[in-house]
C-alpha cells in the first residue's frame, strides 16, 4: 500500500449516505406489511385438473367403446379356372425377332424380310404435329402480303 494518502481516497472516505427519512421508512413498512401478491398459481391449477379429467374420461371411452371385437365372417373363395390363351404368331413382337436372332443373323433377316413384304404401304403424307395447330390458308394472312 502507499504511505502518502491520496487525496481522492480521503475525499471518498469523508462521504457519509445520508440518513433514511421517516417517510421512505413508513413507505417499506406498508408495503412489507401487505399481503404478498398471488403467483397465477391458480391457472395453472385449473389447466391440469381438467387435463387430468380429460385423459381420465379418454381412458374410460376408449376402454369402453374398444370391448367390443367383431370377428369378420369367413368369404368362401372358389378357385376360378383360368382362361385359355390364345397365342397369336403376328410376326411383328420382339420375342419372335429375339428367337430368330437366338438361332442366326440370317433367321432374323428372313423375318424382317417377311414382315416388310407383309406391312401394311406407309402413308406419304406427312402429318403436323404441334401444339397450335395452323391451318395453310392462314399462312399467308399471318405472313403478311409483300
Amino acid at each position: 500500500m502507499n504511505e502518502a494518502p491520496d487525496p481522492l481516497e480521503a475525499l471518498l472516505s469523508a462521504l457519509r449516505p445520508r440518513e433514511v427519512s421517516s417517510g421512505l421508512r413508513q413507505r417499506v413498512a406498508e408495503r412489507l406489511g401487505d399481503s404478498p401478491p398471488q403467483k397465477h398459481r391458480r391457472p395453472w391449477r385449473i389447466a391440469l385438473a381438467s387435463g387430468l379429467a380429460a385423459a381420465c374420461l379418454a381412458a374410460v371411452l376408449f376402454r369402453w367403446g374398444g370391448a367390443r371385437v367383431v370377428k369378420p365372417r369367413p368369404i368362401a373363395v372358389l378357385p376360378q379356372p383360368a382362361p385359355p390363351v390364345m397365342v397369336v404368331n403376328s410376326g411383328f413382337t420382339l420375342l419372335a425377332y429375339q428367337r430368330a436372332l437366338a438361332h442366326s443373323p440370317e433367321d432374323l433377316d428372313a423375318l424382317l424380310a417377311k414382315d416388310a413384304v407383309v406391312a401394311p404401304e406407309s402413308n406419304p403424307e406427312l402429318v403436323r404435329i404441334g401444339a397450335f395447330p395452323r391451318s395453310d390458308a392462314a399462312l399467308p394472312a399471318l405472313l403478311g402480303e409483300d
